[in-house]
């Protein structure tokens, strides 16, 4: 059994095919544990009714739907609830299209539709954390140079520029894993990764000259 999200996590499922529904249904109830029964909808209007009138923690949607489909559909929910996590899941495993729904900021595509619960809660989970990640306090930005910062203030901003690269990391080691080493999609990975490696060499710089301002 594995271990649940939370037992007070609030889930709207936008899925027009009832079979289908019920199947993710399933596995969310070993997911969620106690949560209350996620919310089921047939379409993206029906789905946006619904956010409009309350907060939800998860949005789980079909990225083919009668009304909407796609980028276009990921574009209007996080416009529509920002703070809620958007995870994303073709039934056809279409990776272009999960991409294109990545690309336009949903936190989680699922590769596969019918998931062990282990791996729904992981993409769950993966999703809250890139929310909660992108909760910036506004004292944050304040400085666009780090170097202009106090040198007070730059172990802090070191640490918190190593805690971002460190989860961007992670989730792209997730990636690489999931990914078939022979296609497009994965090259793609691989440059990411190869840029956080070059932002925490950066770090390394930020962080000596956080122990030697002089």
């Amino acid at each position: 059994m594995p271990a649940s999200v939370s037992n007070s996590i609030s889930v709207l499922l936008i899925e027009p095919k009832k079979a289908l529904a019920q199947k993710l249904l399933d596995i969310l109830a070993k997911c969620l544990s106690a949560a209350p029964t996620p919310q089921v909808v047939s379409s993206l209007q029906e789905g946006l009714n619904y956010l409009g009138n309350r907060e939800v923690a998860v949005v789980l949607t079909d990225l083919v739907l009668p009304d909407s489909s796609g980028p276009d559909a990921v574009r209007m929910l996080r416009r529509v609830a920002p703070s809620s996590a958007v995870v994303v899941f073709a039934e056809s495993g279409d990776m272009a299209l999960l991409l294109e729904a990545i690309q336009a900021k949903a936190h989680e595509a699922l590769p596969n539709v019918l998931l062990s619960p282990e791996e729904f809660t992981l993409a769950i989970q993966s999703a809250l954390i890139r929310v909660s990640s992108a909760e910036i306090p506004d004292e944050s930005a304040q400085s666009h140079l780090p170097i202009a910062v106090s040198p007070p203030l730059l172990p802090k901003l070191v640490h918190d520029l190593n805690n971002a690269l460190t989860s961007i990391n992670g989730f792209t080691d997730i990636l690489l894993a999931r990914l078939p080493a022979d296609e497009a999609p994965h090259r793609c990975v691989e440059q990411i990764k190869d840029a956080c490696d070059r932002a925490t060499s950066l770090a390394r710089d930020l962080a000596s000259l956080a122990a030697d301002p002089t």
